[in-house]
This record gives structure tokens, C-alpha cells and sequence, in this order.
């Protein structure tokens, strides 16, 4: 039977991020995934100099509601973007309803020591709260000090990224991957699971695209859902977001218009 994914991000109706990665990544790999958009902006927000931006926290509120009178089951849940701090109680008592569910928990808040544009401080304090709901986090470098409390770093170390990874790990009970660490060698993603610590390398790009934290996120759990151990499925991760990565970078889109997904679906569907 296919399983079912709760999709909880933003909704950009220009420039592909969030929903638009996550929605046809998940659904290629087998997964019918239910969107439930925390926010709705005109754009992105990288790369543009204003955006439409309305936070959907009643609606969130009332689709629950829905979704709960009907009695409604989810194999998985994937929290990306939340568009205000009071909508963590609300993911939160949807975790709680939901204890079979394999659930994902993106902190998306920042990026290169910044938060986003529209993540106010109160996010921070609220989503250390949710990453503890867990089975799986993906946060970035940035995210990772935010929920640890340390100043954010530009060059790691493999250890101290690991280090990171592991205390995080004890931290919310989940499986860490901490996606994006610069180390002298390569870029890796640092991991922590199952009492393991490791790194999983990949090719360095002159080319940051919006979205790539989303497509990975949604690899992840895509593979977690077909079985694959957690490494397998954070190494078959990496080797999909970089392929498309490549393949943006030779489609010439400009960056600002975020990951172009559609290059790796075909590879996808067939596994």
C-alpha cells in the first residue's frame, strides 16, 4: 500500500522551494504526500528584493481539525517552514495524534549565520521545543549553533562537526544529519544514528540554489520510507541533491529561482 506523508512548509508560488520540491520528489518515490502549507509567499525569499507573505496559521488550524474528525492516518510526517513560533503547538499535537508516523523535522530557520527574512527570534525558542518530536532532523550549519546555542561557524572541523551531530542527537532522541558542513577536506553531512557517528562527502559546487535543504529532506524520508537503512538513505540523498544541483548549474537557471527538481525524477521513479 502507498504510504502517506503529511507535507507541513510553505507554499512559493514563484521560484521552486519547499512545497513545489518536496510535493513531486515525495510522490515519485511512491509517497502520497498532503500538503499543509504554513505560510504563502509570491516568491522565495533568496535572491528577491520584496515577497507577499501570509502566515496560514488558522487555516493549519482548521485543516487539523478536519483531518481529525475524519480520523485521518499518516505513515509520515515531514515539518519543514513554519511560518510563525504559535504554529509549533499546533505540529506538535499533530505529532502527538500521530505515533506511528515516521516523522521529519526540517528546523528551517537560517541560513550562512542569518535567519531567513521572515523567521523571527520566537522561532528559534519554539523550534528547539519541536525537534524533540523527531525521529529524524536535517538541519543546516546555521540551524545546528541555533538549536545548540553555539555561535555559528563557517569552517568545521570533521570531529567538531560530529561532535555537533552527536549532541544533538542526545539532545532531541532523533537521528541527526547536519547538511552543508564546510570541512577542509569536501563538504560533508555529519550524522549521527543508531550509536554511529560518520560523514558522508560530496562534491563542492560554485553555485547555492534555494531548495536543495528541501530536496534532501524529502530524498531522506523518501528513502527511510522505502526501507533503506539511515545511511544508505543519507548517501542515496546526497547523490541525488547533487546531481540536481549539477544539472541546475548546467541548465544555466539563474539562482534565485531555487533547485530544478525535474532532472532526477526519472532516475527517481525508476528505483
Amino acid at each position: 500500500m502507498q504510504p502517506t506523508c503529511a507535507a507541513i512548509h510553505d507554499l512559493s508560488c514563484y521560484a521552486k522551494s519547499s512545497l513545489t520540491v518536496v510535493l513531486p520528489v515525495l510522490e515519485v518515490m511512491g509517497v502520497e504526500a498532503c500538503p499543509l502549507p504554513t505560510a504563502l509567499l509570491s516568491s522565495q525569499t533568496d535572491g528577491f528584493s520584496s515577497y507577499y507573505f501570509r502566515d496560514t496559521s488558522a487555516d493549519i488550524e482548521g485543516i487539523l481539525d478536519a483531518w481529525k474528525n475524519l480520523g485521518l492516518r499518516f505513515d509520515a510526517i515531514y515539518s519543514g517552514f513554519l511560518g510563525s513560533a504559535d504554529q509549533v503547538a499546533l505540529i506538535k499535537q499533530f505529532i502527538q495524534d500521530q505515533p506511528a508516523a515516521l516523522t521529519l523535522v526540517d528546523p528551517v530557520l537560517g541560513d550562512g549565520g542569518s535567519l531567513y527574512g521572515p523567521v523571527a527570534g520566537q522561532q528559534v525558542t519554539a523550534m528547539q521545543q519541536l525537534v524533540c518530536c523527531a525521529d529524524v532532523i536535517t538541519p543546516n550549519t546555521t540551524e545546528a549553533a541555533l538549536l545548540l546555542g553555539r555561535p555559528y561557524q563557517e569552517q568545521f572541523e570533521t570531529g567538531t562537526a560530529l561532535a555537533w551531530a552527536r549532541e544533538l542527537a542526545l539532545a532531541t532522541g532523533s537521528k541527526v544529519a547536519i547538511t552543508s558542513v564546510p570541512c577542509r577536506e569536501a563538504n560533508v553531512v555529519a550524522c549521527y544514528a543508531d550509536g554511529a557517528s560518520y560523514v558522508v562527502p560530496y562534491q563542492r559546487f560554485n553555485a547555492s540554489y534555494p531548495g536543495c535543504g528541501d530536496l534532501f529532506a524529502s530524498l531522506l524520508l523518501g528513502f527511510l520510507l522505502g526501507k533503506e537503512s539511515f545511511q544508505s538513505a543519507v548517501e542515496l540523498a546526497v547523490s541525488f541533491t547533487s546531481k540536481a544541483i549539477e544539472r541546475t548549474i548546467e541548465a544555466g537557471y539563474e539562482m534565485r529561482h531555487g533547485i530544478s527538481v525535474s532532472p532526477v525524477l526519472v532516475e527517481l521513479a525508476k528505483r
